[in-house]
């Protein structure tokens, strides 16, 4: 029974590597059709809820499995134009920030105490400021926004806003326009011009 058991538990992990794999190449897809769109040119990413994967014989076998597992919660970083610059945070996952923002002694290791899948969430967090970038937390990781649909900060002449999308906006290119125009039209309500290239609509 317990050999059995251990086959269909690798059988899982290979099927949800294979799986992983596929998502993420949409994802990657995905983002780089947000920055088309936009006009903007990609230029670096980095992993909001754990370090960076260990590499070319670093890190330590201490080191957190999320550590391997970086596009979980992940900032993808786009070239900045006439000051103002651009990021789409990736997060698959609320669970945890539920959880945490309802019991801090949730740590990120603790995941059957994450908040459970059917009533956490998947989206894309756009971000934009003008004059302004310093985020909401060191890592980004500010309850107001996580948690929050939109959001704002003001210093001095510049200003930061964000906007929550679910990842099931982005199923068609028509419903990925809509948020993209969507996310246009917020910024500009702001102060901020943002715009989609008009002919990438079409």
């Amino acid at each position: 029974m317990q050999t059995n058991n251990i086959q269909q538990v690798l059988l899982d992990v290979r099927k949800s590597y294979r799986f992983l794999y596929q998502y993420q190449k949409r994802i990657l897809d995905l983002i780089s059709f947000i920055g088309g769109k936009y006009s903007r040119q990609y230029s670096g990413g980095w992993p909001k809820f754990s370090k960076a994967a260990p590499r070319n014989g670093g890190g330590d076998l201490g080191c957190w499995a999320w550590d391997w597992l970086n596009m979980y919660f992940y900032e993808f970083h786009f070239e900045s134009e006439n000051k103002v610059s651009f990021s789409i945070f990736l997060l698959n996952d609320t669970g945890y920030f539920q959880a945490n923002n309802e019991n801090k002694s949730v740590k990120r290791t603790s995941v059957s105490k994450f908040t459970d899948v059917e009533n956490s969430e998947s989206k894309l967090i756009f971000v934009v400021g003008k004059n302004l970038w310093e985020g909401w937390g060191r890592d980004w990781d500010e309850p107001e926004f996580i948690l929050k649909s939109e959001g704002e900060k003001v210093k001095d002449n510049g200003i930061m806003v964000f906007k929550h999308y679910s990842l099931e906006n982005f199923e068609t290119e028509n419903k990925a326009n809509e948020c993209l125009k969507n996310f246009e039209i917020y910024c500009l309500k702001k102060g901020i011009e943002f715009k989609v290239a008009e002919n990438l609509l079409e």
